[in-house]
């Protein structure tokens, strides 16, 4: 029996050409709980002999369970676009981040990474593997650990987003109160809302009152999703257990 030896048959892949680019990750609650607001600054140091992006990549973000197994992400278009990227600069933004109601607590890891389409780029940091890069965790707390929010009138029920069915929202009638427990502190309230804006007659305007007090008044001029922060005193909570939010039609 002869034996013919054969060329190559399995070659193993070329390791992707590392770009000098240092993604980092922080956030300025290390411990949140599930359904609660974050602020997350993300980075890329783009090192001084870093190759200038030719394309307008993706931010890959992804959290990840003890397991491996991913969460949830918050991928995203970087700012500025990362063809504008030079080398020898660094480049910061932060985001607000809803962290989902999910059926798990305790550590999540963090990767990074940049893609468009099937394409990824080679990081200068720790590979997890497929490209995705470590860096940083966060602590999932249950959802007990929030601030409770009791929906009073005004409100229909909950429903998912076709999109992104993690994410519920809940559709107002024209006035609409919700209560919460009086953290008695500072608080900041994130209210994430759109609406129909087409269906109005005129251009519709959203009022946010935090305990008895007008806290926000916008005009809303399109149906695109909006952010807002409304931080309140604790001197304006007041002294009962329970302070009333109200607001009018609109869907948060």
């Amino acid at each position: 029996m002869a034996l013919v030896p054969t060329s190559n048959a399995c070659r193993r892949r070329k390791p992707a050409e590392v770009n000098a680019i240092v993604p980092s990750f922080t956030v300025n609650r290390p411990r949140a709980p599930l359904g609660s607001a974050v602020e997350v600054t993300y980075s890329c140091n783009v090192e001084p002999s870093a190759k200038k992006l030719a394309k307008d990549y993706q931010a890959l973000v992804h959290f990840l369970d003890s397991h491996g197994v991913m969460l949830f992400d918050d991928d995203h278009r970087p700012t500025p676009p990362t063809t504008a990227w030079e080398p020898g600069k660094t480049y910061t933004y932060t985001l607000t981040k809803f962290i989902p109601i999910y059926p798990y607590v305790g550590e999540a890891e963090v990767r990074m990474g940049l893609y468009k389409d099937r394409e990824r780029v080679a990081l200068k940091a720790e590979d997890a593997g497929m490209q995705e890069y470590k860096v940083g965790k966060i602590e999932l707390l249950p959802q007990t650990e929030n601030i409770f929010l009791v929906y009073k009138e005004g409100w229909h029920n909950p429903e998912s987003r076709p999109d992104n069915p993690g994410l519920e929202v809940t559709w107002t009638k024209k006035d609409a109160l919700v209560s919460f427990k009086n953290p008695k502190k500072d608080v900041i309230v994130y209210l994430e809302a759109d609406t129909n804006y087409k269906a109005f007659d005129a251009p519709p305007v959203l009022t946010l009152a935090v305990a008895g007090k007008t806290g926000l008044v916008l005009p809303i001029d399109s149906s695109e999703v909006f952010l807002k922060k409304i931080r309140v005193r604790a001197a304006d909570l007041g002294s009962e257990e329970w302070v009333d939010r109200s607001s009018p039609s609109s869907r948060a």
